[in-house]
């Protein structure tokens, strides 16, 4: 249920702000913040401030509610203990920016770069007050490096984020969903993780000890030996090329086939449904009617792939190569690609 607190008569709302106007609002905030006279607390809400360029400006305990500053480029910018509920951050330029202890309760920061950046003790829950059931997202951001120790994280949304050397020391990961995201060399020392979604993610080797695996949710992969997987996968073109009266269909379902190599290969209606396929070389294969549905195929290379009739539903694509592959309805069927 929205809030129906008063606003406070130097609160800005509704309204689009230019560079200019951006660059007045920070020269009113720092002398406040330095408590120079004539300042003035910056106080915005349900403004749209995207596309400016916000580096280097320190915005420390400033409020922007349900403020939009998709695409800013803030590098090095300050909010700390800035309240930013509901604040939509996507596709935001944020390297080395710093929100320690600010207010980010259903912000979302969808594919935004937070590279360096330092979010300690930042809340991340839901906004009580926007009527959001869900928790702040990070969905297929870069948080390499990001510092989110002690944060209130639970029931955010991490999904196909790359997290490499982020820091997660004591968060509170609760309900939190990593699923498709990419994980290596995180900190998570003291993280709480009960009921964490980490189905479909790629955790790299060294994370395995490291991980609450007894509170994970998610199915874990199916691994197979490599010489399996190449009979299996001989077996199926047999199967393809008899129209089922000889060999047997791959089911490749929740199986870990990372970087492996199928290359003009026929998997022409194979399951590889909810597969692990990081870095996976399918360059030149015939993939017609193949499920993928809820596979991770970041990083794997399609190239000049014949995908018609696919199912790519749910499926994470970060850096994929899907360049020259052929998409569409199979010849003389209703069966389309679907997911792209």
């Amino acid at each position: 249920m929205p809030s129906s607190t008063k606003p406070h008569p130097n609160e800005v709302a509704d309204v689009r702000l230019s560079q200019d106007a951006l660059r007045r609002l920070y020269q009113f905030h720092a002398a406040y913040v330095a408590g120079r006279q004539g300042g003035r607390r910056a106080m915005l809400r349900r403004c749209s401030l995207n596309g400016l360029d916000f580096s280097h400006m320190n915005f420390t305990d400033a409020i922007f509610i349900e403020c939009d500053f998709t695409a800013i480029e803030a590098r090095g910018a300050k909010f700390t203990g800035a309240t930013l509920r509901s604040a939509k951050f996507d596709k935001a330029d944020l390297t080395a920016a710093d929100f320690a202890r600010a207010d980010l309760r259903g912000a979302s920061f969808l594919d935004a770069q937070l590279i360096d950046a330092v979010l300690d003790r930042v809340d991340l829950r839901r906004d009580v007050d926007s009527g959001v059931e869900t928790g702040s997202s990070f969905k297929g951001a870069n948080l390499t490096r990001v510092n989110f120790s002690e944060a209130k994280m639970r029931n955010a949304d991490f999904s196909g984020a790359l997290l490499t050397a982020t820091n997660l020391m004591a968060a509170d990961l609760r309900g939190a969903n990593f699923s498709h995201a990419e994980i290596a060399g995180a900190n998570v020392a003291g993280a709480h993780m009960a009921d964490t979604d980490f189905s479909g993610a790629i955790i790299a080797g060294d994370m395995s000890e490291r991980l609450d695996v007894l509170r994970m949710k998610g199915p874990e992969f199916r691994r197979l030996d490599p010489k399996d997987v190449a009979q299996m996968v001989s077996d199926h073109a047999i199967w393809v090329k008899s129209q089922g009266h000889a060999g047997s269909r791959a089911d490749f379902s929740c199986v870990d086939l990372t970087a492996a190599d199928f290359c003009g290969r026929n998997l022409c209606l194979a399951d590889l449904s909810g597969a692990l396929l990081a870095g996976a070389q399918m360059k030149s294969a015939l993939l017609i009617a193949t499920n993928f549905r809820g596979a991770n195929l970041t990083r794997a290379n399609l190239a000049r792939a014949d995908l018609r009739g696919a199912d790519l539903q749910d499926t994470h694509r970060r850096d994929t190569d899907l360049s020259e592959t052929k998409i569409g309805p199979i010849p003389g069927l209703s069966l389309a690609t679907r997911g792209l």
